[in-house]
């Protein structure tokens, strides 16, 4: 491995016994390479991808995001934002969050914390715990970047409207985005809860047409 000035770089023989080099980024990334471990380990066969793999593919402002989100997770399943009381920040653990009290009260708080829904608050425990941070990332496709980009708040009151008028046979997606806006402004107030753009919110209606349809 070297550094240059095109960033880190490997030196590789590949299984026809020639020697190559590659980005470490292209290494990580590419199709082209695959995980062998000799001793028990990530391997590229498996389904999942490890934490540093999936958010090393994300931008810094997502990485952040998702960060935050563990915290909280961590919080609300111990009561310490790092997850252990050996390594307890300042103002750890919140009476809400204190081990004494009971889980679901604990997803309540969070849940009312964030302005989520308890189930929300539900499937983000569920992920962390079968994947760690990995889990709370978006899963990988057109809308990854999107969906990690909205509000929590903006999705949840979407999916709302979209139910509401699961009846039609094909509602206006610019109707539902009108009516999510006009919504989010009036239970959270103007400005609290930062509006995708016009481009965002197709995408994301799009990708739930599957469940509740819906027209452009």
């Amino acid at each position: 491995m070297a550094a240059t000035t095109a960033g880190n770089e490997v030196v590789l023989k590949d299984g026809r016994g020639r020697l190559l080099r590659l980005s470490l980024k292209e290494l990580l990334f590419s199709d082209r390479a695959a995980i062998n471990p000799d001793d028990p380990g990530p391997s590229a066969g498996d389904e999942g991808e490890i934490a540093s793999v999936v958010l090393g593919q994300l931008d810094e402002a997502e990485r952040r995001e998702i960060l935050e989100r563990a915290e909280h997770v961590r919080e609300l399943l111990t009561g310490y934002r790092s997850g252990s009381p050996e390594l307890a920040r300042e103002g750890d653990p919140r009476d809400e969050y204190a081990p004494p009290t009971s889980l679901e009260a604990r997803y309540a708080a969070k849940a009312a914390e964030l302005g989520v829904s308890s189930r929300s608050v539900r499937r983000w425990v569920t992920a962390f715990r079968e994947q760690g941070e990995a889990g709370l990332a978006p899963s990988q496709g057109s809308t990854r970047k999107s969906q990690i980009a909205v509000d929590e708040r903006w999705v949840e009151t979407a999916v709302e409207v979209m139910v509401e008028h699961a009846d039609q046979s094909r509602p206006s997606r610019t109707m539902v985005i009108e009516r999510t806006r006009a919504r989010v402004i009036a239970r959270f107030g103007e400005g609290v809860v930062r509006q995708p753009s016009r481009a965002t919110a197709f995408r994301l209606l799009e990708s739930w047409s599957d469940a509740i349809r819906c027209s452009a």
